[in-house]
């Protein structure tokens, strides 16, 4: 039994030489990659260094975690922090740009939470980049902004001098107060075109309402013109002509001035009573309707005559 233990130690001990040589040769590959911009033999290098051989040094353990974060970039960053070339190697699909954002995230947090301060630092301005590159394009909203003020402030009150994470905090910063002047100027014109449409609508109103006043005036105008002139025509249909009334005679007056024979209306008993024959009761009618006609006519001739002022009127 003790000389098994004595050979697994002396297997150790041999072996060990072997594994600083592996160790030393993959970190060599692994920072040839990444900065070559093959992140994708970086990881996998980096990942040997990390799961097999229990590698947690802080520098092995970062640029890991950038070449996951690079490995879903396309296009350079405006902040600084993670610095990197472009990918050289194939593009993920939209599953691996998942797996390896999911590792980035998980890596930086747990160097922001229990490396030394400066390493720390790092580690959530990177986050602070991460976060910033999580919008949609064309480019982030507040709450992105908010969200990576807040991780860039952390890696400032970390390490003040952290001269990226100043840079990037004053950068959101600025973005910000720049994106709340111009919602603030949407609004002002929003509501400078509200209050312009509410009074053209006014102005609209009142034309309209000026104009229905104005046809019902001419409306009435027209009415009270057509009462008028109806008024007008109606005496002079209606009323009759005092002239042609005055030269028209009475039913009377006509039958007198065309005296007819009419036929006697006496009875034969009161001409008997009369001692008068109808013969002469018709001539006495003749004789009184001669001299009732000549009496009409002598009147009519005396009121068509003007009347001389200077003359008396007899």
């Amino acid at each position: 039994m003790k000389w098994f233990f004595g050979l697994v130690i002396a297997v150790a001990i041999l072996g060990f030489p072997n594994n600083i040589a592996k160790i030393n040769r993959l970190k060599s590959e692994a920072q040839k990659a990444y900065l070559a911009g093959d992140y994708q033999s970086a990881i996998e290098h980096y990942r040997i260094l990390i799961d097999s051989f229990q590698i947690n040094e802080e520098e092995i353990l970062i640029n890991y975690a950038n070449s996951a974060f690079l490995m879903t970039q396309k296009d350079n960053s405006p902040t600084q922090g993670i610095d990197g070339a472009a990918n050289s190697g194939p593009a993920p699909t939209g599953e691996q740009s998942e797996i390896y954002q999911r590792l980035a995230q998980n890596t930086y947090t747990g160097l922001a939470q229990n490396a030394p301060s400066g390493m720390r630092s790092i580690a959530f301005n990177q986050l602070g980049v991460m976060a910033f590159h999580s919008a949609p394009p064309p480019k982030p909203g507040k709450d992105v902004l908010r969200q990576a003020q807040v991780l860039f402030k952390s890696a400032l009150r970390t390490d003040q001098y952290n001269q990226q994470a100043r840079f990037n905090y004053e950068l959101v910063t600025k973005m910000l107060e720049q994106q709340e002047n111009q919602q603030e100027q949407e609004q002002e014109q929003d509501q400078e075109k509200e209050q312009q449409q509410e009074q053209e609508q006014q102005q609209q109103e009142q034309q309209q309402e000026q104009e229905q006043q104005e046809q019902e005036q001419e409306q009435s105008g027209e009415d009270q013109q057509q009462d008028q002139s109806g008024k007008k025509e109606n005496p002079e249909q209606q009323e009759e002509d005092p002239k042609e009334s005055d030269e028209q005679p009475s039913d009377e007056q006509q039958g007198e001035d065309n005296p007819k024979e009419q036929p006697l209306n006496a009875s034969p008993e009161k001409l008997k009573a009369l001692k008068i024959s109808e013969e002469q009761a018709r001539m006495i009618l003749e004789a009184m309707k001669n001299s009732e006609v000549q009496y009409i006519q002598q009147n009519q001739r005396k009121a068509t005559k003007r009347h001389d002022i200077g003359k008396p009127d007899w």
